[in-house]
């Protein structure tokens, strides 16, 4: 497994929002989703800010993605994960500074390329649901 079984913050990004509950009774698989979904979803909402200009709306997007994408790289298990967590480290780690640039000038190219990068990951965690339950034990 590539996560850490405890997410120390996941309840902060869903706060607010109709899945606050399901952060309670969610697996540890089901957590890195909500979050990888949370983190497209203010990538996506940055973009629409872009479009309309408002600067405002855009950092706080942006802002929260990055947040999001740095408890997905905390969360990372060295130990299980081994090359895949070092792989999955510098790949959010360069989202993280792409997002950085995009936030002190704001454009779109940035925020797609994140998009770009995030979209494969997240589908092939999709894909890994039994067995990362199985290794982590969860039903």
């Amino acid at each position: 497994m590539v996560y850490k079984k405890p997410l120390r913050g996941i309840a902060q990004y869903m706060q607010g929002t109709s899945r606050e509950a399901e952060v309670n009774e969610a697996s540890p698989h089901r957590l890195i989703q909500m979050l990888m979904e949370a983190a497209l979803g203010h990538l996506s909402a940055a973009k629409g800010d872009l479009e309309r200009k408002d600067d405002l709306a855009f950092a706080q997007h942006v802002s929260r993605a990055q947040r999001i994408i740095t408890e997905l790289r905390t969360s990372l298990d060295f130990e299980k994960g081994q090359e895949v967590a070092i792989t999955l480290n510098s790949l959010y780690d360069y989202m993280g500074r792409r997002l950085a640039q995009a936030g002190s000038s704001p454009n779109g190219e940035a925020i797609n390329e994140v998009m770009n990068l995030m979209k494969p990951v997240k589908e092939a965690w999709d894909e890994i649901k039994e067995e990362a339950e199985k290794i982590l034990g969860d039903n």
